[in-house]
């Protein structure tokens, strides 16, 4: 089954992806914007990591979320972008930063949507090095339960077999079960032949800096 846009947001409008450092959290935002017209990504990114959402390109669709002269500042600028898009309807992703610091705008954001309800997702990779114990620190600091996606991936070694393999992990890691198993396009129907949860397929908008 794959995932749809009510797969994610529910009878929400307003998701954060949080999660530790590397786990997959902007490759996500950024296909859930790619795939669904009515999305819009809030970079929350709050320090310099590896890759942000705001360095790709999506033509028009990124213009007015952050001015070209600030894109590579530490922090999100223009504060009140996601309830200037809420208003008009659209979906809208709040890509936070990994780890505990990456949390630390969340305060900010939630007084400013204040009357919005956040519906928290941690993205899970259980081939990161100390996944469970990085997952659990950053469960600590979230102001509910959050609801988890899971993205087992080796980057470019990434097969079938990876993905489940990475579905073995996580259920040693004692975990709730996943609401959604992302992996990249080209295994997604070898896969789906053999889970049950809801497939996100995604494509790498993103580049490992160097």
């Amino acid at each position: 089954m794959i995932a749809q846009l009510s797969t994610f947001f529910d009878e929400e409008s307003l998701i954060a992806l949080t999660g530790p450092r590397g786990s997959g959290k902007t490759e996500i935002a950024i296909n859930l914007m790619a795939n669904f017209d009515n999305v819009q990504v809030y970079d929350a990114d709050m320090y310099k990591p590896l890759m942000r959402a705001r360095d790709v390109a999506m033509g028009d669709r990124r213009e007015g979320s952050i001015n070209p002269q600030w894109k590579y500042m530490d922090t999100p600028v223009i504060e009140y972008t996601p309830e200037v898009w809420l208003k008009q309807g659209l979906k809208v992703v709040l890509d936070m930063g990994g780890g505990e610091l990456g949390l630390v705008p969340l305060t900010t954001i939630k007084n400013l949507l204040r009357d919005r309800n956040i519906l928290f997702y941690v993205v899970v990779n259980p081939y990161r090095p100390q996944a469970e114990f990085l997952v659990r620190r950053v469960l600590s600091m979230l102001p509910e339960p959050p609801n988890f996606i899971l993205n087992p991936h080796l980057l470019d070694e990434t097969d079938a077999d990876v993905v489940l393999h990475g579905l073995e992990l996580y259920k040693e890691m004692h975990l709730p079960e996943p609401s959604i198993l992302v992996l990249l396009e080209q295994v997604a129907k070898e896969v789906e032949k053999v889970v049950d949860l809801p497939l996100f397929p995604i494509r790498r908008y993103l580049q490992m800096e160097v």
